[in-house]
């Protein structure tokens, strides 16, 4: 199940980087007929649409599905030009498929008369590097938008540019804490540098439930992830099957942790839901904020995991109409007070088969 919601996400993503490329396709089509006048004489311009398409989704797949973080410990200009590289090379490998494919069998032409006439008819035109300018221009457009669409996380980009929150908003959401348990002792034994490893590999590991279970990664502090849902008795289940499928993850891959830092990372949550304000803020920086007590409430729980000694704990206000899913062992812990609240909040643990 998780791995087919991230494929259906790395699609949706491939769709709309798929749509740009086929509306800059006539851009590319007209410039290169302003150059090559004769080059669709006898052909049909259906036939040459339809193959920038074929290329346009082909390159699009291999930076979505290989090539997006291939380079991601690189600089990002040099990670930038890498990627415009490989997609070149791309280009031209499929170009060659897909014109050997109609010479051969479209105008019966033998297979090493079109490579001669690749080279002199195609490859070394103008209109061919007039093109090779356009492909650069839309890989780095592509690339921008990958960027981007990481920096915001899944449907943020488009509720950016739809101003969802120029304005403060009053949301319902589900906010979780989550945080590596004895981070500072094995921030010690590993050193600083090992440490940050651990840490993308940790967040790496749990960002394949976070995308199966519909999450928002909020924000990142240190080695806690915060994440949030929209509040819904659905959401409420997708968080707990997070919590699940995340132990779970790290579960198997115990060995590889234990092989390259000596240490399994475990973690601890809390877990609250509730009102809050949403909106953008900042001048030269600009990010979106979640600010009211409920967000300090799930941090508050959070930070209590450990005097609880309980790994995952829940409030009351998150099981309200809420019933209690198979294979989720939910015990209530009892009345607490936090410091700044007036009235106290009911605490629950829960556990797993």
């Amino acid at each position: 199940m998780t791995h087919r919601r991230v494929i259906l996400y790395k699609l949706r993503v491939l769709f709309n980087i798929s749509i740009i490329w086929v509306l800059f396709s006539f851009i590319f089509l007209y410039n290169i007929l302003s150059i090559e006048k004769d080059l669709l004489t006898n052909r049909s311009l259906i036939l040459f649409s339809l193959a920038f398409a074929i290329i346009g989704f082909i390159i699009s797949a291999a930076l979505v599905f290989y090539l997006k973080n291939a380079f991601y410990h690189y600089p990002l200009w040099l990670s930038a030009l890498i990627k415009m590289a490989l997609t070149f090379f791309l280009f031209v490998i499929v170009g060659f498929i897909l014109l050997s494919l109609y010479y051969v069998f479209s105008e019966r032409r033998p297979f090493n008369e079109f490579i001669d006439e690749f080279f002199n008819k195609v490859f070394l035109t103008q209109g061919f590097m007039i093109f090779m300018l356009d492909l650069g221009l839309m890989a780095f457009i592509s690339i921008i938008y990958l960027e981007v669409t990481d920096k915001y996380g899944p449907g943020g980009f488009m509720r950016m540019m739809r101003g969802r929150y120029n304005k403060p908003r009053i949301e319902n959401r589900i906010f979780l804490f989550l945080d590596i348990n004895d981070a500072t002792t094995i921030a010690e034994k590993l050193g600083h540098e090992r440490y940050f490893r651990m840490l993308k590999d940790f967040f790496a590991d749990i960002t394949e439930p976070i995308l199966a279970n519909d999450g928002e990664i909020y924000q990142y502090v240190g080695d806690e992830v915060v994440l949030s849902w929209k509040t819904s008795p659905l959401n409420k289940i997708r968080c707990l099957k997070f919590i699940r499928q995340a132990y779970y993850i790290l579960k198997r891959k115990e060995k590889k942790y234990r092989k390259r830092y000596g240490v399994v990372p475990t973690f601890k949550s809390g877990i609250h839901s509730g009102e809050v304000t949403a909106g953008i803020i900042g001048i030269i920086k600009k990010d979106l904020v979640y600010s009211g007590d409920t967000l300090n409430t799930a941090a508050r729980i959070r930070g209590m995991c450990h005097e609880l000694n309980e790994s995952f704990v829940l409030s009351g206000d998150f099981l309200q109409d809420f019933n209690q899913p198979y294979a989720y062992q939910i015990s209530e812990i009892g009345e607490m007070e936090f410091k700044g609240r007036v009235e106290k909040e009911k605490l629950y643990s829960v556990t797993f088969e």
